[in-house]
This record gives structure tokens, C-alpha cells and sequence, in this order.
């Protein structure tokens, strides 16, 4: 019986609970706690702002225009026609010396041969060692430019013929252009 009661007791003790409240108790009940601030992002635009400043530097860095790469050099061989060109049209400047430093600028960037002031034998040495050109033209420039050196080089001046020495000279090129266009076909 005991046991009865007890679990009766238990049962009702909510229901009883709610009489032991009483209307004089409410007044000591404490007034409502304010409302809870919003969180200092929401508060503060400044994050906003230094945030969207930071991802308009972002874009504008990655949509900022490149700089352009470097023109490649230009083509030797049009170069050297132009140079060429420009003898044929002041026939007085149209001398074995002349004549030569063009073929030797064509020849040394064609094919890659290094060196500022090469001379002849440098210069035909450095197309035989890149076996590009054949011997025939390499040896046909060797002889066009010891000839050049000997003008050049002589106490007594020489007569040449302009037109002709440019003919020579353009003719040389030519086979030269031919020769790298050739090796590199079959490279």
C-alpha cells in the first residue's frame, strides 16, 4: 500500500506543483533580458566593403591585360634582301666590303653561328660544322668572300663591278635560303 501511495503522490505531484505558485511570487520574478546583439559582421559594414574591394583587385589583377611577348626577330633572309635593295639603289655604295657584311649577317643568323666580327674562315668553318649548307656552296661562299677580303684589304682600289658583285651576292643567299629551308624539312 505504501508503494500505492507513493507512485500516487508522484503522479499528482505536477498537478500540486502548480498551486504552490502563488500571485504575490510574480512580482519578484526578474523583468526580461534585453535583446541578443547581432553579431559584429552585421553591425559593420566595413568587412563588407574591404571584402568587395579586395575581390574587385583580385578581378581587375586577373583581367588586367598582358603584356604582349617579344616580336621575334625578323626573318635574315628578308633582311638581307633589303639590304640588298638598298645597294642596288645608291650604286656607289655597292663595294666588295658592303657586299660581304651582308652575306656574313644573312649567313651568321640563318644558321645560328655565333660571334659579333667573324671573319671568312670563321664564318665558312661554322656552316661546315653545322653540315646545313653543301660543300659546293660552301665552298663558293668561301671563295666570293676571300675574294671580298682581298678587295678590301688591297693598297691598290680595285674596280668592281656593282651590278655584278650584288648579282653574286643575291645569288649566294638565295642558295643559302634554299639550303636552310631544306634542312629544315628534314630535321
Amino acid at each position: 500500500m505504501k508503494r500505492a501511495a507513493f507512485a500516487a503522490a508522484l503522479a499528482l505531484f505536477p498537478l500540486a506543483s502548480f498551486g504552490a505558485i502563488k500571485a504575490d511570487h510574480a512580482s519578484e520574478l526578474r523583468p526580461p533580458r534585453p535583446e541578443i546583439p547581432p553579431p559584429p559582421i552585421a553591425r559593420s559594414h566595413l568587412a563588407w566593403v574591404a571584402g568587395g574591394l579586395g575581390a574587385a583587385i583580385i578581378f581587375a589583377v586577373l583581367c588586367w591585360p598582358r603584356r604582349k611577348p617579344p616580336l621575334p626577330p625578323p626573318d635574315p633572309f628578308a633582311v638581307a634582301l633589303e639590304q640588298l635593295g638598298n645597294l642596288r639603289a645608291d650604286a656607289a655604295a655597292a663595294t666588295p666590303l658592303a657586299a660581304s657584311v651582308i652575306l656574313r649577317r644573312y649567313a651568321a643568323q640563318a644558321f645560328a653561328i655565333e660571334g659579333s666580327g667573324l671573319t671568312s674562315e670563321e664564318l665558312v668553318s661554322g656552316l661546315v660544322t653545322r653540315r646545313l649548307c653543301p660543300v659546293e656552296l660552301t665552298n663558293a661562299v668561301w671563295h666570293f668572300l676571300s675574294d671580298c677580303d682581298r678587295a678590301k684589304f688591297s693598297p691598290l682600289p680595285g674596280h668592281t663591278d656593282g651590278s655584278a658583285l650584288l648579282g653574286t651576292t643575291a645569288k649566294l643567299i638565295d642558295e643559302l635560303e634554299a639550303a636552310r629551308a631544306k634542312a629544315a624539312r628534314t630535321l
